[in-house]
């Protein structure tokens, strides 16, 4: 590029009716030429850029970054997003080599790409909110499938709503999941549930109680078993749950009670998804999400030697704590009338709750959880003896134990003060709980405090 382009007014002509900017610099990134459209994107005068390194150029905010100084130090063609006057472009820059005079140029050409990105935006924008909108009427779909088919899980309290958020969060996540929580808190509904809402729900949702089969049995029905596998095996062998739940959810409940043989075996099949039917060589590979749940500690399994500390840490990866439903007392009463609206649907009855009834319920302390509410209030329906269902309707065992309660802490101050009356109880619930648990950690787990906040309070009370 000799000195005569750099005057030669045709040329200008030519490269000012570009759309693109032309920026051109030497072998030292010295500006030696601009077009008018590069001038414009720059906001700036010939004047104010030709002579000018671009290093400067870049420290005085013309542009960032600095194109012609990438390809200098590359030698080769770069293509980068750079930013000017608050706009986006493309800017394309060339190494140009005259070989008659040995001279080196760079040759930048700037694409103004802003109204481009913001269509781009817009337009990703739009489909994240159509996907937003989608997953909302997918959600509204499932929910009013749940209702219909009774499917839903009843709940105002906190630890509720904090359940059925992460529920939402991972359910579309094949993600392997471990339920814990005491029997009957509903371990069952809530791994349907996630099934149901996840990308998996018109596929298999296949469940299985590893406490209820026979340690013999529990493989064969686990895996299946190829022909003649073992003596009186089926003819024609057995496809097990496990394959049965290809594409969809298997949910090993009471996990916990999976035999220490069996272990290496499930630990294969959740992180290879492979498995071998008992009697063959053959491996067969299956696609299942698997979701665990147990009432039992699993941890202190493994420290007792009881449970693979490899499987455990595989099965846990998203852990979800169900609380006994004495711990999340605002549940109660919405799932009484749950229970209550459905069997009177079911036996065509009218029968409602007294008020005194409803207030023994909210005070019972349910240790069978959800399970044992459901089947009370189905009893109390059926065997009411009018129509209103009071509180003689309710068992010997449910009236002493709320009974027991009311006179335990009579509400009169008896001449205490009202901080050492609440002391007073205080120290005589630490009490109870450190009898019947005979641990800190499960007394603390009762009270619904901390370990560490209970052995203080039991160095307060030199207990």
């Amino acid at each position: 590029m000799s000195k005569k382009f750099f005057e030669d007014k045709h040329f200008h002509h030519m490269f000012n009716h570009l759309k693109d900017g032309i920026f051109i610099a030497d072998h030292n990134g010295i500006a030696l030429w601009i077009n008018d459209t590069s001038s414009k994107q720059m906001g700036a005068p010939r004047s104010k850029v030709i002579g000018r390194s671009v290093s400067d150029l870049e420290k005085d905010g013309l542009f960032t970054p600095s194109i012609t100084n990438i390809v200098l130090e590359k030698r080769e063609t770069v293509t980068k997003v750079q930013t000017s006057k608050g706009r986006q472009y493309l800017a394309t820059g060339y190494f140009v080599e005259i070989k008659e005079d040995k001279t080196q140029y760079v040759l930048v050409n700037v694409k103004d790409i802003t109204d481009t990105v913001r269509s781009s935006l817009q337009l990703e924008k739009a489909e994240i909110l159509l996907q937003k909108y989608w997953d909302e009427l997918q959600e509204m779909k499932v929910k009013e499938s749940e209702k219909k088919n009774n499917h839903i899980i009843i709940g105002n309290s906190k630890k509720h709503e904090e359940i059925l958020d992460l529920i939402g969060r991972i359910a579309s996540l094949d993600v392997t999941i471990l339920l814990t929580g005491e029997t009957g808190v509903g371990k069952s509904m809530i791994a349907s549930m996630i099934h149901r809402r996840s990308n998996r729900t018109d596929k298999p949702f296949i469940q299985i109680n590893c406490g209820a089969i026979p340690e013999t049995l529990l493989e064969s029905e686990l895996f299946g078993y190829k022909k003649g596998a073992f003596t009186g095996a089926n003819n024609s062998g057995k496809i097990g749950l496990v394959e049965k739940a290809n594409g969809g959810t298997l949910f090993l409940d009471e996990i916990g009670e999976l035999p220490l043989t069996l272990q290496p075996k499930l630990l294969q099949l959740v992180q290879e998804k492979s498995f071998f039917p008992i009697g063959s060589t053959e491996l067969k590979q299956v696609d299942v999400r698997i979701i665990t749940a147990t009432h039992q500690s699993l941890l202190e399994m493994v420290q007792e030697k009881r449970f693979r500390e490899d499987l455990y840490y595989r099965l846990n990866v998203v852990s979800i704590q169900i609380p006994a439903l004495r711990e999340r007392k605002d549940d109660i009463i919405p799932l009484v009338f749950h229970y209550l609206e459905l069997f009177k649907t079911k036996y065509r009855k009218s029968t409602v709750l007294g008020k005194e009834l409803v207030d023994y319920l909210q005070n019972y302390s349910w240790p069978g959880n959800i399970r044992e509410l459901e089947n009370m209030i189905e009893r109390l329906v059926v065997t009411a003896k009018s129509e209103i269902i009071d509180k003689s309707d309710l068992s010997e065992k449910v009236l002493r134990e709320v009974q027991k309660k009311e006179s335990a802490f009579p509400p009169k101050l008896n001449g205490q003060s009202l901080p050492s009356y609440i002391e007073e109880i205080e120290k005589k619930l630490i009490i109870d709980a450190q009898k019947e648990h005979n641990s800190t950690r499960k007394a603390a787990k009762a009270l619904g405090i901390t370990q560490s906040s209970l052995i203080r309070r039991l160095q307060k009370y030199n207990l």
